[in-house]
Parts: structure tokens; sequence; C-alpha cells
């Protein structure tokens, strides 16, 4: 699960940064109307629906660093006694 959480969030920072940086390049170009009217027809909307929807299952997903550490903390208060 680790290696999933990774890669949706090394897809999301490259999308982002890619992002930035089109609408970037588009408004010191002065085609900014254009960049608007083709990001609108493009199926960029829907990408970023399916990468919220990936992030929101994600945050539902419990790590699997959060079992061990429920584990290892269940151990220890036996052991205390």
């Amino acid at each position: 699960m680790a290696l999933v959480r990774t890669a949706i969030a090394l897809i999301t920072l490259v999308l982002l940064t890619g992002g930035y940086a089109a609408s970037q390049l588009a408004f010191f170009n002065g085609t900014t109307a254009q960049y608007i009217a083709a990001l609108d027809a493009s199926p960029v909307p829907m990408l970023a629906l399916g990468l919220l929807a990936a992030l929101v299952i994600l945050a539902f997903v419990p790590a699997e660093s959060d079992h061990d550490l429920t584990a290892s903390s269940e151990f220890s208060q036996g052991e205390v006694e």
C-alpha cells in the first residue's frame, strides 16, 4: 500500500507542476483565453476527479505502519505491568 500511496503522490506532484507551468506559459504568451478553453474541452477535469477519488479512498485505508504501531503498543502495555 505504501507503493500505491507514493505513486499517487508522485503523479499528483507531476500533474500539479505541469499544470502550473502550462498556465504560466499561457499567461506570459498572452494566450490565457485559448488555454482555458482548451483545458475545459480536454479530459483534464475527469482526470482530476479520478485523482481526487483515489486520494479520498486512500485517506480511509489505514497505512501499514499504523497496524505495526498499534500491535507494538499493545505488547508494551502488557510488559509494563
